[in-house]
């Protein structure tokens, strides 16, 4: 069965996700106890398919989706301007709230926001790891020669999100107001969706194929990758194609830093490089770059085009006859606006041949 959902984005835009072949759900049950809507909620999306896409509910316009039972407290903690118009916020987890029910999500999944002085619930892509949601705990000494370090004081819980700049979107516009206005303002979260890295494919190559605020749920599935978390399974190689703006202000080195995520996804590069446990390369596809000579210095963990995604981009993701790897081997993860991700799609169908659909996954927005 292919599914066929429209939800509200981590920046207030509509999105739409598709798993091709039949839809597959964590084996932990306990993540999604309501896995159908019902027939009441069905026919209500079906009745307001003729209104404005963007006056429908967050939380009706998921009514299909898989989400927990159960709300959980959250204190927002952390407020950082990534560039003019994204933020990253970190909701610290309270434990004593949750009445022994730990807070769990898979990478890819997002979040219904429930804003005390809002009626509706905003749906904002989780861009941090499930790692980043358990506790990290005090170190403490046991000998003289065994100090504890300076910066091991623990880490409380979170969940990470980034949001875009939407005056239009009620919730977006209230986690825009001034950071002395919100910072420690205290909020409810429950976890939902289905586009996600479950840790359960055998493939040996996987594409994650990112336009412009697409990132966010696969930053959270890369991350996870790069953890190395116990029972995680992770592919041989990792090919990542990202195609954005580069923001005009200052120099390339701080326009490149300003791109959502990408300066994490460098440090991913690098730590591979070193610890040789995967093989990942990342491919920035700037679109309102002309020339190469805008450039500037060479960059040793990202290859830098002027263009957009090409055939040739895609067949070389696909195929690495020098590590072994055809297209029966690879997975592919597709993320961005919808004129993109469907011409993403149906590059790939061909390319991956008979029953490559069913390794194709994507979530647009729009």
């Amino acid at each position: 069965m292919n599914i066929g959902i429209k939800r509200l984005s981590s920046i207030g835009g509509r999105w739409q996700s598709r798993l091709h072949g039949q839809r597959q759900f964590p084996a932990s049950t306990s993540l999604y106890p309501n896995l159908h809507p019902t027939a009441s909620r069905a026919s209500q999306i079906a009745q307001m398919s003729s209104k404005r896409e963007d006056s429908i509910p967050h939380e009706l316009r998921t009514a299909a989706e898989p989400r927990q039972n159960r709300r959980h407290p959250v204190q927002l903690s952390h407020v950082e301007q990534i560039n003019p118009s994204v933020r990253l916020l970190h909701f610290t987890l309270s434990q004593e709230n949750n009445n022994g029910q730990p807070f769990s999500f898979l990478p890819g999944q997002w979040l219904d926001v429930h804003i005390p002085s809002i009626a509706q619930a905003g749906g904002f892509t989780i861009t941090s790891t499930p790692a980043d949601a358990k506790p990290l705990p005090i170190r403490t000494s046991s000998t003289p020669e065994d100090p504890v370090p300076s910066d091991s004081h623990g880490r409380a819980p979170y969940v990470e999100l980034a949001v875009q700049n939407s005056p239009k979107n009620p919730s977006a516009a209230w986690l825009w107001k001034p950071e002395e206005e919100i910072i420690g303002k205290e909020l409810s979260i429950r976890v939902g969706g289905s586009f996600v890295w479950s840790g359960a494919s055998n493939a040996r190559n996987a594409i994650f194929i990112a336009g412009g605020v697409g990132i966010n749920p696969l930053i959270s599935m890369l991350s996870h990758i790069n953890n190395n978390e116990p029972g995680t399974k992770a592919p041989d190689t990792i090919r990542i194609l990202y195609t954005s703006r580069l923001p005009r202000n200052g120099t390339m080195e701080q326009g490149l830093e300003q791109i959502l995520f990408l300066p994490r996804l460098r440090r991913m590069i690098r730590a591979q490089e070193t610890s040789h446990r995967l093989r990942m390369s990342l491919d920035l596809f700037l679109t309102n770059v002309e020339s190469p000579l805008e450039l500037g210095a060479e960059h040793s963990d990202i290859a830098i085009h002027t263009s957009r995604i090409q055939d040739s981009d895609l067949r070389k993701a696909v195929c690495n006859e020098e590590a072994g790897i055809s297209a029966r081997d690879t997975v592919c993860y597709v993320c961005g606006p919808p004129q993109m991700t469907d011409s993403m799609v149906e590059r790939l169908e061909g390319m991956l041949g008979e029953g490559g659909d069913e390794r194709i996954f994507y979530e647009k927005w729009w």
